[in-house]
């Protein structure tokens, strides 16, 4: 039985059986492969060139980025592209869908009202501004899923799963963080292992700060210093917003679980240099 329960203002929890999620996952994902023999590239409240590339992104997390549920703080966007893909492909045949299932799905979602679950008219100004704000940084997410998609880390899993906890580090080690270091703690490889470029997120619509958090933390190639020589770089003379994403992006590097699933001459190398990393940034932070 699905379960939906908002929990923030534009978040909510979703719990399903293990047949319900994978029954959702086949039918988004037969809406991300055959888009436009759907009703959804008419439909979907975003700018037309945007709905394709929605629905991919939606695709990949669920496979690859959230697990099973039961599934805590989905977007409020996410959860309506889900329903919008299960209620309009209704009463079609899709591989790997079970069409009873399939059925009782929609008819779930539909009782549930999730549209209404998220009224907006007791909305005060300050809601929408976070709102606003966790909407941009969504949208960032959706961006970076889409550019790691086909990236691992060193264990073989999801790189995309990598920003997404750094961001989220981030909001426990600083709770008052502003908005355009979270932008930059979801994009800081992106310039690195992307070939993503300063403009390239200026055109995006990113602010400067953002762009040189992020250019600060982006390995130089050409410079000819050490890794520790970078590290000691960045403590001496970086901004604090990206001393801030570097150490949130060593500590998920240095996570015993991540370190646990590869060899252990690798895993202790690099919680030498990781640790060592991190003593010096905690250091700078912590200076008045």
């Amino acid at each position: 039985m699905i379960k939906i329960e908002r929990t923030e203002y534009a978040f909510a929890s979703l719990n399903a059986s293990p047949d319900e999620w994978e029954a959702m996952k086949a039918i988004v994902g037969y809406c991300a492969s055959h888009f436009n023999h759907t009703e959804l590239r008419y439909s979907l409240p975003f700018p037309e060139e945007q709905r394709h590339g929605k629905i991919e992104s939606l695709c990949e997390a669920m496979n690859t980025v959230w697990g099973n549920p039961p599934i805590e703080d989905m977007y409020r966007d996410d959860l309506l592209l889900i329903a919008k893909c299960i209620i309009h492909t209704e009463g079609k045949e899709l591989p790997k869908v079970n069409p009873k299932l399939q059925e009782a799905i929609a008819q779930q979602l539909l009782d549930i009202d999730v549209y209404h679950l998220f009224d907006d008219d007791n909305v005060t100004p300050e809601q929408w501004d976070l709102w606003n704000c966790e909407r941009r940084i969504h949208d960032t997410k959706s961006w970076i899923i889409a550019l790691h998609a086909k990236q691992t880390d060193k264990a073989g899993h999801p790189y995309a799963q990598h920003p997404l906890r750094v961001q989220m580090r981030l909001l426990e080690l600083f709770p008052n963080v502003d908005e355009d270091t979270r932008h930059a703690a979801l994009l800081h490889d992106v310039m690195e292992d992307c070939g993503i470029t300063a403009e390239d997120l200026r055109e995006r619509g990113y602010s400067e700060q953002t762009i040189q958090t992020v250019a600060a933390v982006t390995k130089n190639k050409d410079d000819g210093l050490t890794y520790a020589q970078r590290i000691d770089q960045l403590a001496a003379k970086g901004p604090l917003a990206a001393i801030q994403v570097k150490l949130c992006d060593l500590l998920d590097n240095n996570d015993p679980s991540r370190l646990s699933a590869l060899s252990e001459e690798q895993a202790r190398a690099l919680n030498k240099r990781y640790s060592k990393a991190i003593q010096v940034l905690k250091a700078r932070i912590a200076e008045p």
